[in-house]
């Protein structure tokens, strides 16, 4: 089985496009996406809509809770997030869709046991920079542990575990302009870390007078603080 691993696309179809088409050359069995369908950019509908279309299996993000409203955000935060423009924006059956979404997904391949998240389990909003906040008691009978939300790939080993961030689709936050994914050939025990270089010129071009500024400033690489 091979699997490739998505997420944080946060509204952004433009980037989602460029990195379905790219994944589609890997010819994988299974798309996952790990949370953060919505949030920031401009599309979340279309976004949505494309995911269904695709038949990616997805989980909940923190954003997707915000939306719809199984987590609460500061109010000064609204004009970065837009989650009440986007609940606007979102048809009945693209909101039903995020609703029926599990906060995990846990899997078994090749009697490997694979465990994927947003962040850490039952907390999707913590950032997991390190494995500092990992519960060992909880991730020894998993063989691989799938997470995202700091919008940073990362791929190491730890306490006989693969840990894989595919970073982001729609934000990426490794001062770089490149979205990136994860491909994980359970067969031949292959994992990589792939980059899509994105049109960053023309989107920004696109989302002008929709975005904060601010958002615009993180596509084009200016850092970002979480937010």
């Amino acid at each position: 089985m091979k699997i490739a691993l998505i997420s944080d696309i946060h509204s952004n179809l433009f980037y989602l496009n460029r990195v379905l088409d790219e994944i589609e050359k890997e010819k994988v069995d299974e798309i996952y996406c790990l949370g953060d369908l919505v949030g920031y950019y401009d599309k979340p509908d279309e976004v949505i809509k494309l995911i269904k279309k695709k038949g990616i299996k997805c989980i909940k993000g923190n954003h997707d809770k915000y939306l719809l409203g199984e987590l609460t955000y500061e109010e000064k935060k609204e004009e970065i997030y837009k989650i009440k423009l986007q609940r606007e924006l979102l048809s009945n059956e693209s909101l039903y869709f995020l609703r029926t979404l599990k906060d995990e997904i846990i899997i078994e391949v090749n009697n490997k046991k694979i465990y994927m998240t947003h962040s850490l389990p039952n907390d999707p909003e913590t950032y997991l920079y390190n494995l500092q906040g990992i519960d060992l008691n909880f991730i020894r009978d998993f063989d691989y542990y799938f997470f995202g939300h700091t919008h940073i790939p990362m791929l190491t080993y730890h306490y006989g575990i693969c840990f894989l961030n595919p970073g982001s689709v729609g934000q990426p936050r490794d001062y770089t302009t490149y979205s990136t994914y994860g491909i994980v050939n359970f067969e031949k025990g292959e994992i990589k870390l792939k980059q899509v270089k994105q049109d960053v010129e023309a989107y920004v071009q696109q989302i002008k007078g929709y975005c904060d500024e601010r958002l615009i400033e993180i596509l084009i690489r200016r850092g970002f603080k979480d937010e």
